[in-house]
């Protein structure tokens, strides 16, 4: 059974439309995106991904680490459009990723990116690296150019986490809304 952290992003890419000509699947090996969404009428797509992804996961089109890949070391295009969902856990080094994401962007280009703020450690552990919180993918998209357009919070199928806080004594901002365990974020550049 998925957890409810995917289901929210499944049930979320079920209802989306996709009309582009160039579409980059950052990390899209093991679940690539065009079979995930409501509507797919797109030109080109390519998956980027490290060179062996994962077991029994194809080849991506485009071996890149958006870790440790120099930026931009050999040209693979612009996109109208990119997705990198469930990726960013694995970034220790958000703001060269973010970099990475708008120099492959076209003009005006979307890019639909998620972050995890609450998961716990989980496999492979030595290469989960971080999580996020609102205020920091606002600095990171600042310091890239990238605006953002929208953010979803990914919720909780419960209150626990709420609870949690309480319990743990642990000082919460006042008047704003805690429910959350990610996002899912529309850039444009």
């Amino acid at each position: 059974m998925s957890s409810s952290y995917r289901l929210t992003l499944e049930n979320w890419l079920q209802q989306l439309d996709v009309f582009a000509d160039k579409v980059l699947d950052i990390g899209g090996s093991q679940l690539p995106v065009n079979k995930r969404v409501a509507v797919w009428n797109v030109q080109e797509y390519k998956i980027a991904d490290l060179p062996d992804p994962h077991v029994n996961s194809p080849k991506p089109d485009i071996e890149i680490d958006i870790n440790t890949s120099p930026l931009i070391s050999q040209d693979f295009g612009t996109y109208d459009l990119i997705f990198c969902l469930e990726v960013f856990d694995y970034v220790f080094n958000p703001l060269d990723a973010f970099r990475w994401i708008y120099t492959l962007l076209e003009d005006e280009g979307t890019a639909w990116v998620t972050f995890p703020s609450f998961y716990p450690t989980h496999q492979p552990i030595e290469d989960d690296a971080l999580r996020y919180m609102e205020g920091g993918i606002r600095k990171l998209a600042k310091a890239t150019n990238l605006k953002i357009k929208e953010m979803i919070r990914r919720k909780p199928e419960t209150n626990s986490l709420d609870n949690f806080f309480r319990a743990e004594r642990l000082r919460a901002a006042k008047h704003y809304d805690h429910e959350f365990i990610g996002w899912i974020v529309r850039f444009e550049k």
